[in-house]
């Protein structure tokens, strides 16, 4: 259906960086490198991470129509919180 607006989260750490990889691979969602993509049930997300600022970019690049901008971001906000 289109891209959602991209979220920029601060004070990511890499072992905060680490935590949100296993997050998502237990939802088989492979979250590798710095900087990729990864797609899951329809749902394409990119993200960016830099260690040194210590900044994490997401965004969702697709998805269905049954899973809404707001719902998709909303997710990506909660899980960041999970992890600190």
């Amino acid at each position: 259906m289109g891209s959602c607006a991209a979220q920029t989260f601060t004070n990511i750490t890499p072992d905060k960086f680490a935590a949100l990889q296993q997050k998502a691979a237990l939802s088989s969602i492979n979250i590798t490198g710095n900087s990729g993509q990864a797609s899951q049930q329809g749902i394409t997300i990119s993200w960016q991470f830099d260690p040194t600022a210590q900044t994490l970019m997401i965004q969702c690049l697709d998805h269905p129509f049954f899973a809404p901008c707001g719902t998709i971001n909303g997710k990506i906000h909660d899980l960041i919180d999970e992890i600190g």
